[in-house]
């Protein structure tokens, strides 16, 4: 273990799986849920290091998601990511680095570029 830990919200429970393994596999602790309304609860309980949120989800989207952990929080990278790239004319990924995440990611993905995303977030640790 690495000791960092990583909060993941996302709709699909595939890939909510899928990136579950990637991290755990990379040392990460992680928590997960489909339900972007649990996020503060879920931060209360354990606050984690990164949050990954998908931005297009039916109960509270990624902005709202977003939003909340730069307004409540402090210390919580934001990794968010999406399979549209836009929605008319609104680039989502544009909006959500906008709105305080620290790092995008487009759908689909492979785990190593997960993991290559997600790394610059963590500055290293001293010795």
């Amino acid at each position: 273990m690495n000791g960092r830990t990583v909060l993941v919200v996302d709709d699909d429970k595939d890939l909510l799986e899928a990136i579950t393994r990637v991290l755990r596999g990379a040392g990460y602790e992680v928590r997960g849920t489909q339900d972007g309304r649990k996020l503060g609860e879920m931060i209360r309980a354990r606050k984690p290091d990164l949050v990954i949120t998908d931005i297009m989800m039916p109960d509270r989207d990624g902005v709202e998601v977003i939003t909340e952990i730069k307004k409540t929080t402090r210390g919580i990278r934001v990794l968010a990511m999406s399979g549209r790239k836009s929605l008319g004319a609104l680039d989502l990924l544009g909006m959500a680095k906008t709105l305080g995440a620290d790092a995008t990611l487009m759908k689909p993905f492979e785990g190593d570029e997960l993991l290559a995303a997600i790394e610059p977030l963590f500055p290293p640790r001293p010795g």
